[in-house]
C-alpha cells in the first residue's frame, strides 16, 4: 500500500438513484438538505443498454442515453451550479456524448452560465467485439461465431475518466457504462488524490461505492420484512449519504426522513449481488468484503472499517453482450369463485390443445398460477385450501415473432369459448404485446484493448 497524504477534507456524496426508474424526490432532497458535495445518479442495471439497443431497433424515437436524464436535471441543475455540487450519472448509456450536449443545452435553456458538462466514452464494443479472438465465459465458444445475434456489448469501465472528467473542471460527468461503484470511486479518487496503483485507497472507494450504489438499499429500501426487519416511515424513505474523510467514512441519511441507517442494512448491501465475498472484482481493484465492518456510532449513523481489504486488479475488463434469443408474450387469465383452480387448470388444458392446432413452434411455454406457484415453480407447496381467486398467467418464448402472435389469438377467444367466468387482463388493449428477448453472455477484455475518453461541452 503506497502512503497516503493526509488532505484534511471531508466529502459527502448523495445516493440520488439507485436505478433508472427509480425516484425523483431524492435528488432535490439531497441538494436541499444533505449538505453534499456530489450527488451520485445510477441508472444502470445488466440488462440495460442491450435493453436499449433493442428498444432503439423498435423505434427511432428511443434516446440513445437514459430519457430521464433531462426530467432529473432539470429540476436541479441551476440550484446545484449555484452550490458548487458536482453531478455523476451514468446515464449516457449507449451515447453520453449526445446526453452531455442535451444537459449542456438545457443549461443554456434555464440560464446557467459556464456550466462544463463532461462525456466519459470508451467501453461499447459491439462494432468490435466479434474481431478481439474473445470467447463467452459462459460455454467457452468464440464471440465470432455469434456475430448475426449480437445487438450490444459494453465493458464495464472504471473510475478513470471520472477523475479525468474533474480534473478538466467538469460541473456535471456523464458515462457510458462503468461499474456501478464507480461512480463514488472516481470523486473519491480525484479529491483525496488516490493513486489508481494504490488497491487499498481502490477498494476502500469500491467498498464505498458498492454500498451507495443502490440507493435506499442502504437506507430501509428493499430491506423492510415486518415483524422481523420493521422500517420506520418507507414510504417517505430518505436516500444515503456517505461523509468521507481521510479517517473515517460514515454513513446516513436526512434527517426527518423514513427508513433505518443500520449495521443490518449496511451488512444486506455489501453482500447484494455478488459472487465470492472475498474476491469481488472490480475494474479497478479486486475487493475483499471479509475485510470490512460496520459499527453503529448513532441514530441512522454507521462507521465502516475496511482492513487491508485491497488487490490489485485483473489485466481483463468484464464485458456484457446481449445477444438476441427471439420473441416473447404473456397472457393473464383470470378466475374467481369457487372452483377457480379447478378451471385455471382445465383452460391451461384446453390451450395446450389449441396451441397444437395452429402448431405454435415455441422454444418455451410458461403455464404459472400466480399466488400459487408463479415465482417457485415446481418447489412451490401445494395450496392448503382452494383458492377464491387464481391468475394464470401464459407465456411462450419463439424464434420468429409471428409464432409469439399466435398466442392472443388463442388466449382473446376464451372469453366466449372457454370455461365459465373467464376473465381477460386487459382484452380491449391495442397492439402488439410481443417483444424481442435478449440474452446476456459475458466475456474477458485485455484491458489495454480499452480505453476511455472524456469530451467536454
Amino acid at each position: 500500500m503506497m502512503a497516503q497524504n493526509k488532505t484534511g477534507k471531508t466529502v459527502r456524496l448523495g445516493s440520488a438513484t439507485g436505478w433508472s426508474r427509480d425516484r425523483f424526490e431524492p435528488a432535490t432532497d439531497l441538494m436541499n438538505r444533505g449538505n453534499v458535495n456530489y450527488l451520485c445518479f445510477d441508472s444502470m442495471s445488466e440488462v440495460t443498454m442491450s435493453a436499449a439497443q433493442v428498444s432503439r431497433m423498435e423505434t427511432d424515437r428511443v434516446p440513445p442515453y437514459d430519457p430521464y436524464l433531462i426530467p432529473r436535471m432539470e429540476p436541479i441543475l441551476k440550484s446545484c451550479k449555484e452550490r458548487g455540487i458536482k453531478i455523476i450519472t451514468n446515464q449516457g448509456w449507449l451515447d453520453p456524448e449526445e446526453a452531455a450536449q442535451q444537459v449542456a443545452a438545457l443549461a443554456i435553456k434555464l440560464g446557467i452560465k459556464d456550466l462544463r458538462v463532461a462525456a466519459v466514452s470508451g467501453g461499447i464494443l459491439t462494432k468490435t467485439i466479434g474481431t478481439m479472438g474473445l470467447d463467452f465465459i459462459e460455454t467457452g465458444k468464440p464471440i465470432a461465431e455469434s456475430l448475426d445475434t449480437v445487438v450490444s456489448a459494453e465493458a464495464y469501465l472504471g473510475a478513470q475518466g471520472i477523475v479525468d472528467a474533474l480534473k478538466g473542471g467538469a460541473d456535471v460527468v456523464i458515462t457510458t457504462r462503468i461499474a456501478d461503484a464507480c461512480l463514488y470511486l472516481g470523486p473519491l479518487a480525484y479529491e483525496f488524490g488516490w493513486s489508481f496503483d494504490d488497491y487499498q485507497m481502490m477498494a476502500k472507494g469500491m467498498v464505498i461505492g458498492h454500498l451507495m450504489e443502490c440507493g435506499s438499499q442502504l437506507s430501509g429500501g428493499y430491506f423492510a420484512d415486518p415483524g422481523y426487519k420493521d422500517v420506520p416511515d418507507l414510504a417517505n424513505v430518505g436516500n444515503p449519504i456517505a461523509e468521507v474523510s481521510d479517517d473515517r467514512v460514515l454513513f446516513s441519511k436526512l434527517s426527518n426522513s423514513g427508513g433505518v441507517v443500520s449495521e443490518a442494512t449496511c451488512k444486506e448491501q455489501l453482500l447484494y449481488e455478488v459472487g465470492d465475498p472475498g474476491n469481488y472484482i472490480c475494474p479497478d481493484c479486486i475487493v475483499d468484503f471479509t475485510k470490512v465492518s460496520f459499527k453503529q456510532v448513532g441514530d441512522n449513523l454507521v462507521e465502516a472499517f475496511a482492513d487491508q481489504a485491497g488487490k490489485p486488479r485483473t489485466p481483463t475488463l468484464k464485458a456484457l453482450v446481449g445477444l438476441t434469443e427471439g420473441f416473447m408474450t404473456e397472457e393473464m387469465v383470470i378466475f374467481a369463485g369457487p372452483g377457480a383452480l379447478v378451471r385455471a387448470k382445465c383452460t391451461q388444458e384446453l390451450l395446450e390443445q389449441r396451441f397444437k392446432k395452429v402448431a405454435l413452434q415455441a422454444t418455451e411455454i410458461r403455464f404459472d398460477y400466480l399466488g400459487i406457484n408463479g415465482v417457485h415453480r415446481e418447489s412451490s407447496p401445494a395450496p392448503v385450501h382452494e383458492p377464491y381467486e387464481v391468475i394464470l398467467r401464459v407465456a411462450v418464448k419463439t424464434a420468429e415473432r409471428s409464432e409469439a402472435e399466435k398466442i392472443r389469438r388463442e388466449i382473446d377467444p376464451l372469453a366466449v369459448n372457454g370455461m365459465s367466468a373467464t376473465g381477460k387482463w386487459a382484452t380491449s388493449a391495442p397492439g402488439s404485446r410481443v417483444r424481442p428477448v435478449v440474452g446476456l453472455s459475458s466475456c474477458l477484455v485485455p484491458r489495454e484493448l480499452i480505453s476511455s475518453t472524456v469530451s467536454f461541452y
